[in-house]
């Protein structure tokens, strides 16, 4: 038993290394000024929506609020049933509804609502974003273009929103935000040398004229997952990826209409982003969790055994792997304090997601978002 003990330990030090490992930096963008102010690109907004009617309204207010105006903002309706359209046009913005043709009927999913939107947008620059997304504050648009000018506005620059869940089924998000966040590859010590894995969905920006040299999303219509296959499609062209968390820039609740849309949405994003993620990084995940859900037996052990000698250094090292997952969670999202003393739950309910996505991925070979069917 004390041989299990010490094999236990060992493995909880290595969980807590992995843990550092895998989320060690996520830059975040903070005040910028632009070098060249009157040389700064005009910006194209696309909003694809498909029944955001409760949603779009808090981005669509905070963008009307930024101190950087963009030249154009297009909402992309995808065949919404709810009453989107109706709450959009209030707003000075572009609507594009689906023409009544065959080739635009057979134009479906955010890809090709994203494509419908290029083919309008006249901007220098044009940020795709997803109608659940909201800006932090006034500036937040302008911070953000002033820091792709730094990178020369070339690339694909994409942003992960600040989770703000309310529900306590929402709080359950914290290690499926870390981990999917995680599966990019970029924010471990390695940096660089792990090639980035995927771009971040919700906020996607580039050049007009790099976004056309590519194909866009006219050269990926017949994929789901456009974050991760833009980011193929950038590489192959030799151009950089870069992926910022939205930390004091952009935020958004995810999953708000309960339990079924938390676990279709989170098995859709890990469905997604497995395949792309390095064995390195996936190994460094399953070795910290594995030891999150070690330490509580442990600890049982230790109280079996009344052992004065392991007890305390088991109850400091679930204190400690607790800190570490508040510090981790902290860096993705607004999660309370609290909720971390009873980590266990929050990582048996990734388990949960996890193998409820295996089974669709490997068996059923489809996932179900927004009442379509996903092949993957």
């Amino acid at each position: 038993m004390f041989v299990l003990l010490w094999f236990g330990l060992l493995m909880i030090i290595f969980s807590l290394i992995s843990g550092f490992f895998i989320l060690w930096k996520i830059p975040y963008i903070f005040s910028q000024t632009f070098n060249n102010p009157d040389k700064i690109p005009a910006i194209s907004i696309i909003i694809p929506v498909r029944n955001e009617e409760r949603n779009i309204i808090n981005l669509l207010d905070t963008l009307k609020k930024q101190s950087l105006q963009p030249k154009q903002i297009i909402v992309v309706d995808d065949d919404s049933t709810d009453r989107t359209v109706e709450v959009v046009s209030k707003y000075d913005v572009e609507i594009k509804i689906k023409r009544q043709n065959k080739e635009e009927k057979e134009l479906v999913g955010k890809t090709a609502a994203c494509y419908r939107g290029s083919i309008e947008a006249t901007g220098e620059l044009l940020v795709f974003i997803d109608a659940d997304t909201s800006f932090d504050h006034k500036d937040a648009l302008k911070n953000i273009i002033a820091e792709f000018e730094k990178l020369k506005y070339s690339g694909l620059f994409t942003i992960q929103p600040y989770h703000r869940p309310v529900k306590f089924y929402e709080k359950l998000s914290a290690p499926m935000n870390m981990i999917v966040i995680a599966g990019l590859n970029c924010f471990t010590p390695l940096k660089k040398r792990l090639e980035t894995g995927g771009a971040f969905g919700p906020f996607l920006m580039s050049s007009a004229k790099e976004y056309k040299q590519t194909g866009g999303h006219e050269e990926i219509l017949g994929s789901h997952l456009d974050n991760f296959m833009l980011t193929k499609l950038f590489q192959s062209h030799s151009l950089p990826v870069y992926d910022y968390g939205g930390k004091g820039t952009l935020s958004f609740r995810m999953y708000p209409d309960g339990i079924k849309q938390w676990l279709l949405g989170w098995s859709k994003s890990i469905a997604s982003g497995s395949s792309n993620t390095h064995p390195l990084v996936m190994s460094a995940v399953g070795i910290w969790i594995t030891g999150g859900l070690l330490l509580p037996s442990l600890i049982v052990c230790s109280l079996f055994l009344y052992s004065t000698y392991w007890l305390p250094i088991f109850i400091f090292l679930y204190a400690f792997y607790a800190g570490q997952f508040l510090w981790l969670a902290r860096k993705v999202g607004k999660f309370s304090e609290w909720l971390f003393l009873i980590y266990p739950i929050f990582l048996l309910a990734f388990i949960l997601v996890y193998f409820w996505t295996f089974f669709q991925v490997h068996i059923l070979h489809s996932v179900f978002w927004r009442d379509r069917k996903i092949d993957v």
